[in-house]
């Protein structure tokens, strides 16, 4: 290469690199920082027509992230060229594979999509990592007849290593905040990630708490396997929450085979309809549970059934526990009061109980239970609620 083409190539690694790193450090999405570095290939005479990425991410749903960028949508292919071609680098430790009409194991792959293709595999070590995030695949293929030119490949040989990085900063990111609202919740997931870390660090909020218990879980243990009981008590979860989260719920913790779920009240004038909704959606999941254990895949498998209890008011919410070893969660009377109450629904007969202070807020009328003394608290309450079938009274 001649020194002006050097400088030239030099200038250009140069320029894309400081627009890779602003663009990862500006927050841009995946699909954002691989468009830019395909506007700069472009304009630097590199004929791309299609980038493709895939690398692993630390997401309980999903297994391979990928990203596909075309310079014309209208030629875009529907389907992963590189499907094949990422897993037989990474079996082969290959960090760089050509592909053009003269290779033997990928020609087809190219065929009536473009003249040359090369992709490399850049690894991240685990220490800038997160997980098992440890390599950035990305595939570049060009329509230009002749393909691909040399100085195209020492330009892509640079430049991949720094999107790698800037890719991988931006998707780390991505995956430390999946992981935290995974296994936190939104709002403990958001306080974390503002820097409310320490032991202690808690503030007082209004919300509706609900406890929700699988009924009959300790015959379970006796009867099923390990895996099976563990597959059961997932599902029951998963069906029972997910009309709570899907109205705005959010889970505070699991307790062996309980939940506790609740809703921030953020604006007081918005109480009463968040109670409803906080009512309605539990008992939606309910019936997600008959639902499911009405299906004829359920025969010979143990019934998934709730009992739950809900109630307002004010809680602390914030990180507990010791200097090893805390949680982010909530704790305060309306916790305790849900307990109680979904407790106190298997002695009345009952699937869902709250405090008629609650029904009331809500606007809901369901059947009475009569006037209680619950467990630790010096004053009884009133207590409405429903048995089987489910139905609201507005």
């Amino acid at each position: 290469m001649k020194p002006n083409e050097t400088d030239y190539l030099a200038t250009l690694f140069l320029q894309i690199s400081q627009d890779l790193v602003k663009a990862s450090l500006s927050g841009m999405t995946d699909i954002e920082i691989t468009a830019v570095l395909g506007t700069h290939l472009l304009k630097a005479g590199v004929n791309i027509s299609t980038i493709e990425i895939a690398c692993d991410v630390v997401d309980p749903e999903v297994e391979l992230h990928r990203v596909r960028w075309h310079s014309h949508t209208a030629n875009a292919a529907k389907t992963d060229l590189s499907v094949n071609v990422f897993p037989y680098m990474l079996e082969e430790e290959i960090t760089v594979l050509r592909l053009n009409a003269e290779s033997d194991r990928f020609a087809l792959v190219l065929q009536g999509r473009g003249t040359d293709a090369i992709a490399f595999a850049n690894h991240l070590e685990p220490d800038v990592t997160i997980g098992f995030f440890d390599d950035v695949m990305s595939f570049f293929i060009t329509q230009e007849p002749g393909g691909f030119k040399a100085s195209d490949i020492d330009l892509l040989h640079l430049v991949t290593p720094v999107f790698a990085l800037a890719l991988g900063a931006r998707l780390n990111a991505a995956a430390a905040r999946t992981l935290l609202q995974t296994y936190l919740g939104s709002n403990a997931a958001t306080a974390m990630l503002d820097g409310r870390v320490g032991l202690g660090e808690v503030e007082q909020i209004s919300a509706i708490v609900l406890f929700c218990d699988l009924v009959e879980f300790t015959h379970m243990t006796e009867m099923l396997d390990a895996q099976s009981l563990i597959s059961n008590l997932n599902l029951f979860f998963e069906t029972v929450t997910r009309p709570l989260s899907r109205a705005g719920g959010q889970v505070s913790g699991y307790v062996g085979d309980g939940v506790v779920m609740f809703f921030p009240i953020t604006d007081p004038a918005n109480e009463g309809a968040l109670c409803a909704t906080a009512v309605i959606s539990a008992l939606e999941g309910l019936k997600a549970l008959d639902v499911l254990n009405n299906d004829p895949s359920r025969n010979n498998k143990p019934s998934l059934r709730a009992r739950i209890g809900i109630d307002l008011g004010k809680v602390v919410h914030g990180n507990i526990g010791s200097a090893g070893r805390f949680s982010f969660t909530i704790i305060g009377s309306p916790v305790n009061r849900a307990a109680r109450l979904q407790a106190l629904a298997k002695e009345v007969g009952a699937e869902l109980l709250m405090t008629a202070n609650l029904a009331d807020k809500a606007n809901i009328q369901g059947s009475s239970f009569g006037n209680h003394a619950l467990r630790g608290f010096d004053s009884p309450v009133d207590v409405v609620g429903f048995g089987n079938p489910h139905t609201v009274k507005p």
